[in-house]
């Protein structure tokens, strides 16, 4: 419809437009200066029209984008001239603005609780109930989030009384929902009592949304109540399940976007945990340690939200399937589910997960070597100056932290790191435990274990009280057992890395491995499989409209030529009636004879058949008890590996805790060496006790495994480039030991002595399949090479004396050359 610029009605469009511009959060800069522009232009035009509530909207509109934009004073200026409801709005809107810190300064919650207290007065001498109500809740959270729960409380008491007088229980169910998640508490205890009072009052009314909301907010307490213990919390989740089966996700998920469109302080993604059932199982999952588990039930929310065609929300699942892969190590496809959710907000125009998916973000990228772009992220953020929580400010400090880390600027990343621990002091424990976990893992990666001490201890201790999840308590035992090398506390180490083990045993092994990687492919084949029915679909709508269309055209012509068919065929069946009784008598007669054949022919064969199967039960038979001592013959095996890798892992403690009572560097340096060659051979025990078979070892991890341990080990302060060309060459034990322990020795004594004064270099290691089953080790490298004069075949170093005799008991041919470096080559059968 075409109008005129002093219409109503066009005011009323770019009131719309102005409002939707507010709303995104994608791009806020840009975003609210078009807001305000698109405010501006309502309200001149309302003025030329002489409409007034187009001039007080508008104005309203105004202070609100001042508000976003930090420009307090600006829109306070404006509250004068707006009507006393509008004037209400904007106070709020004021007040909301100092609940939460930017980037660039606190929050203010006196602020904020003055501006909410302004407009209750306001709406309470107007007689605006609503407004009053919406004033009395935003004050109880503004006390909350400043840890005052009693005030807090009788804020939100205000409220509750005048929804039961007015005898609405769907307010009264809703104002104490606000009230428990307003933040996340350390003692749920206050907030579990009013979640009881709402449960009751949404099973009188028979509201199966808000009865799963609820529950789900219940079982999440429980957890956080019972230290631990999921057994009540899973529950609480099996209930809402059944529910959901029946009702349909999609009541949840409305009844959970609604509570999120409430809040003032958390970002309305922060409320999508409650928004399905299977989220709240995939939680409780890693905390008991099955991270497969864990994937299998956000791959059911997924593929639920994707059949439903609701894509506007699966920016929110994309994202926990992006967090689930990044738990089992599987960075890649974690980076490329937390990009497919960044893709879906910015065609939403909102930024449904703020903080929390640039946090995982960043760390992914920098596991893949992309310091850069992790930093660029960051500062891309920080220069939109957001509204933060001191959840968000906490992970972003994190964040800046780990990118400096990687790019060794350690003194600013440990002040990121200590900024993180000080925000941590304004949230709940969970998150402080998050805190202390990061400065932990950085003071220990660089050798400050004194500093990490004290934040290791308070993490064991979260963990003796159940409150720190299995998967991520494996990483606080080895950093103890690292704290307690160095301070010599040898016995407690010990037991520290056998928690350790036995954890990271218990929850990453082969099985779980093949079944995580099962359910991926399941998912995205069903997915494929989704989309070429769908097509098919499409294909076989279109020939059929072609077809009808056809028929339509032919219907009259072929009518017409049928009916004189079927006069035709009418007389010509008369006479081939008479043809055919004659012929099919004679053609019965010798059926009859045929079949009395095939009746002989039949008993005959059943008796073979009967012989043929009882040779088959008995060959079933043998092949189970065949199948039966294999697998009982793999067990014991697989067990043998397991306890030689474990004794051969207190050899190396014990070598460890005799080290700390030797000065002579001499035997240290003979000592160190010793417990690499233990745990040469000790990489090999474990690789065989978790894979699948048992006879023998693939090279190719194994070798990367022993080069990574050792360039750790002497952590040489310059850059020393490895070069790995390893083919796909599996051997036995017999083989695989003695040349694991060729490639320590040989590695070891370039990083020893290839490399003097901070000399950089390149190390080579090559392993190559030769013709008639053998086999090629060469191990170069560009450093001093050997001594003038020095001859490796009269050495009687024990080094040089091992490569030998290992290289003897490969049956193999070994040849050192020194020019340019060192080189070592080795050609050997394979058995």
């Amino acid at each position: 419809m075409k109008v005129t610029r002093s219409s109503p009605e066009r005011v009323r469009v770019l009131l719309a437009l102005s409002t939707f511009y507010l709303g995104k959060t994608l791009n806020p800069i840009h975003d609210l200066d078009s807001a305000l522009v698109l405010a501006r232009q309502a309200e001149q035009l309302s003025r030329q029209a002489g409409f007034a509530k187009g001039v007080d909207d508008a104005v309203l509109l105004m202070g609100k984008v001042y508000t976003r934009k930090q420009q307090t004073e600006t829109g306070r200026r404006l509250l004068k001239s707006l009507s006393d409801t509008n004037r209400i709005q904007l106070l709020l809107e004021l007040g909301k603005s100092k609940l939460r810190p930017t980037y660039t300064r606190p929050a203010n919650r006196d602020s904020a609780i003055l501006f909410f207290r302004q407009a209750e007065a306001l709406s309470q001498r107007i007689g605006h109930q609503k407004w009053q109500e919406e004033s009395q809740c935003l004050i109880g959270i503004g006390y909350l989030l400043d840890n005052e729960w009693e005030r807090g409380r009788d804020s939100f008491q205000q409220v509750l009384t005048a929804r039961q007088k007015a005898g609405d229980k769907v307010g009264e169910i809703r104002t104490l929902l606000r009230m428990v998640t307003t933040t996340y508490c350390s003692d749920c205890r206050e907030n579990m009592n009013a979640l009881v009072r709402a449960l009751a009052l949404a099973r009188q009314i028979g509201d199966k949304p808000l009865e799963m909301l609820i529950l789900m907010e219940m079982g999440y307490e429980h957890f956080q109540l019972d230290g631990g213990d999921v057994r009540r919390a899973e529950s609480k989740a099996l209930e809402v399940l059944a529910i959901q089966n029946k009702v349909g996700f999609l009541a949840l998920s409305q009844a959970c976007q609604e509570l999120a469109k409430e809040s003032v302080y958390n970002a309305e993604g922060e409320y999508g945990y409650l928004s399905n059932a299977n989220y709240f199982l995939s939680d409780l999952s890693q905390a008991k340690g099955d991270l497969n588990q864990k994937l299998f039930y956000i791959l059911q929310v997924v593929k639920e939200v994707e059949s439903r065609g609701r894509r506007q929300e699966l920016d929110y699942a994309y994202f926990r399937l992006g967090n689930a892969y990044y738990e089992l190590g599987q960075f890649d496809k974690s980076i490329a589910y937390h990009r497919k959710s960044l893709t879906v907000s910015r065609q939403k125009g909102r930024l449904f997960i703020q903080m929390g998916l640039i946090s995982r973000l960043v760390i992914t990228l920098l596991k893949q070597g992309k310091t850069g772009e992790a930093l660029y992220l960051l500062g891309d953020l920080t220069q939109k100056n957001l509204p933060l929580t001191y959840e968000d400010k906490m992970l972003l400090a994190q964040s800046f932290g780990s990118c400096y880390h990687a790019i060794r600027q350690y003194k600013r990343a440990e002040q990121y790191y200590l900024e993180s621990v000080a925000w941590s002091q304004h949230v709940a424990l969970q998150f402080q435990y998050t805190a202390w976990q990061r400065i932990s893992q950085f003071y220990v990666a660089n050798g400050q274990f004194a500093k990490a001490d004290p934040y290791v201890k308070r993490l064991l201790q979260a963990a003796s009280e159940k409150k720190i999840i299995p998967s991520h308590q494996i990483e606080i035992h080895l950093m103890r057992f690292k704290v307690d090398s160095a301070q010599g506390n040898y016995l407690t180490a010990i037991h520290h890395y056998q928690q350790y083990k036995a954890l990271n045993d218990s929850i990453f092994n082969e099985k779980k491995s093949k079944q995580i990687a099962q359910l991926s492919i399941q998912y995205e084949t069903g997915k494929k499989e989704d989309e070429l029915k769908l097509r098919e679909k499409d294909i076989a709508l279109l020939t059929e409209q072609s077809k009808a269309q056809q028929n339509q055209r032919n219907a009259l012509i072929g009518g017409t030529a049928l009916l004189v068919a079927l006069l035709g065929l009418g007389f010509n069946r008369y006479r081939l009636k008479q043809r055919s009784n004659a012929q099919l008598q004679r053609q019965q007669d010798q059926i009859n004879q045929k079949n009395d054949h095939l009746q002989q022919v039949l008993r005959e064969k059943d008796q073979l058949i009967c012989d043929k199967e009882d040779l088959l039960l008995e060959k079933d038979k043998l092949l189970e008890e065949k199948d039966t001592l294999l697998q009982e013959r793999e067990w014991i095996l697989k067990e043998i590996h397991h306890r030689v890798k474990n004794n051969l892992q207190v050899v190396m403690s014990l070598l460890n805790a005799q080290a700390s009572y030797l000065t002579d560097n001499v035997a240290l340096s003979a000592i160190q060496e010793s417990q690499h060659r233990v745990q040469a051979m000790a990489m090999i025990h474990q690789k065989l006790y978790q894979a699948e078979q048992v006879a023998r070892i693939d090279m190719l991890p194994y070798i990367q495994e022993v080069v990574t341990y050792l360039n750790d080990a002497y952590n040489l302060p310059q850059n020393i480039h490895f070069q790995l060309d390893v083919e796909p060459v599996e051997l036995e034990v017999t083989q695989a030991v003695p040349l694991g322990l060729i490639i320590n020795e040989a590695i070891t004594n370039a990083l020893k002595y290839a490399f003097p004064q901070g000399r950089t270099g390149r190390l080579m290691l090559a392993l190559r399949l030769l013709p008639d089953r053998a086999c090629e080790l060469r191990i170069c490298d560009d450093g001093v090479g050997l001594p003038v004069g020095y001859d490796p075949g009269q050495s009687r170093s024990l080094g040089m004396t091992l490569m030998h005799g290992f290289s003897q008991q490969l049956g193999g041919e070994l040849h050192v050359a020194s020019h340019a470096g060192l080189s070592i080559q080795l050609v050997f059968p394979i058995l």
